[in-house]
């Protein structure tokens, strides 16, 4: 019994010590992912989800565009891969505090997924769903707004891009551009810009606190004096 414990002691050392290192090799890049909840069926970028709960991610494609996959919940179906653009916040826009926003049902469609504001980072914008034209011209309308579609006879897929146009109020098609809005410029106080002239250029700022890591290391401190005292037994 004693000989065990010692093995033991000294095998949850070594897992303290490997553990960090395990972590930083195989923590993935998250991706920015929701869970999709389906309480009647659902248009995604013209596919109709039914009732159930999905997953919704974005997908980086080659051509800088993004696109929305939406999988069933143990990732083994992908049921949807749709094109998104920026969600541009119009002045005096709110970013909601809903994840999702819908365009409303009627009695020949569904209610669909307008734009999906991700929880996970960057999570500061919104990505619209883009829809084929036929769809996008019944939103435009109904919405009063303008909604950015592609051709009915296009398809999405990981590798290729439709031309995307913008459906008017009016039901006319234009050409689609997305402008980024300008960045706010800070804001710098006159004793700000004083010191601010005294420092180095080349400095770069410190982007994250120290204090979990010696948290972490007070934890395996412990966690290896214990061991060490079941083994010296």
């Amino acid at each position: 019994m004693k000989h065990s414990m010692k093995l033991f002691a000294v095998a949850t050392f070594a897992l303290l010590l490997a553990t960090p290192a395990l972590i930083a090799q195989n923590m993935p890049i998250t991706p920015e992912v929701s869970i999709l909840p389906v309480t009647e069926p659902l248009d995604v970028g013209g596919t109709v989800l039914q009732p159930g709960t999905y997953l919704i991610q974005i997908i980086q494609a080659a051509d800088g565009r993004n696109r929305v996959q939406v999988w069933n919940q143990d990732r083994s179906k992908v049921y949807a891969t749709v094109l998104t653009v920026p969600h541009q916040l119009k002045p005096g826009e709110e970013i909601p505090s809903t994840t999702f926003v819908f365009y409303p049902a009627n009695e020949k469609h569904p209610r669909a997924l307008r734009t999906w504001f991700a929880a996970n980072p960057p999570g500061d914008h919104g990505h619209d769903l883009v829809y084929p034209e036929g769809r996008a011209k019944l939103f435009a309308v109904e919405t009063k707004s303008n909604v950015v579609s592609y051709p009915d006879t296009a398809t999405v897929t990981e590798t290729e891009t439709p031309t995307l146009s913008v459906v008017t109020p009016e039901a006319t098609v234009e050409t689609y551009t997305y402008t980024p809005p300008p960045a706010p410029a800070p804001m710098v106080s006159s004793t700000e810009t004083e010191t601010k002239t005294e420092t180095t250029t080349d400095n770069m700022p410190s982007t994250a606190s120290s204090i979990p890591a010696f948290a972490l290391l007070g934890l395996m401190s412990i966690a290896a004096a214990v061991a060490i005292r079941f083994a010296r037994a």
